[in-house]
């Protein structure tokens, strides 16, 4: 591919394994795994690779997929969450419900049965909504 140290190339990227939960997730169970990450870095952190990119303080708060409000709990114990990162939480919360009402609302009208005009027509909606709301798209 012709990757050098003296001409890399730049990807996204995220720890492995990336933790994730629903909404759902009991708190004390998100609390209880995202502060014993916290707290245990130093005895797994070489125990895989990609381990070192689960440090707290090396998490990219300001993702596209909020955070459990149980994990901002052990997070801003841990000191590695600050007021701009719990107010972007909160808009993307917003904007989950936002792209929730617009998906029903989609699929509870006269949407398309076939694949590909049902996918361009819901993009649509989604970009409609979330330009109503004043939230970003993602996709342009």
């Amino acid at each position: 591919a012709g990757i050098t140290p003296q001409n890399p190339i730049e990807s996204s990227t995220y720890p492995y394994p990336i933790a994730s939960v629903y909404a759902s997730q009991p708190a004390d169970q998100v609390y209880s795994l995202t502060k014993s990450m916290i707290d245990g870095f130093d005895a797994y952190k070489d125990s895989a690779p990609g381990a070192l990119g689960l440090e707290a303080k090396k998490q990219t708060m300001k993702w596209v997929v909020p955070f459990h409000p149980a994990a901002t709990k052990a997070l801003k114990e841990a000191g590695n969450w600050t007021d701009a990162d719990q107010k972007w939480n909160d808009d993307l919360i917003k904007r989950q419900g936002v792209l929730t009402a617009a998906w029903t609302a989609y699929n509870t009208s006269n949407a398309p049965s076939d694949a590909d005009k049902f996918l361009e027509g819901w993009m649509k909606a989604r970009a409609d909504a979330l330009a109503k709301a004043n939230m970003p798209n993602g996709f342009e």
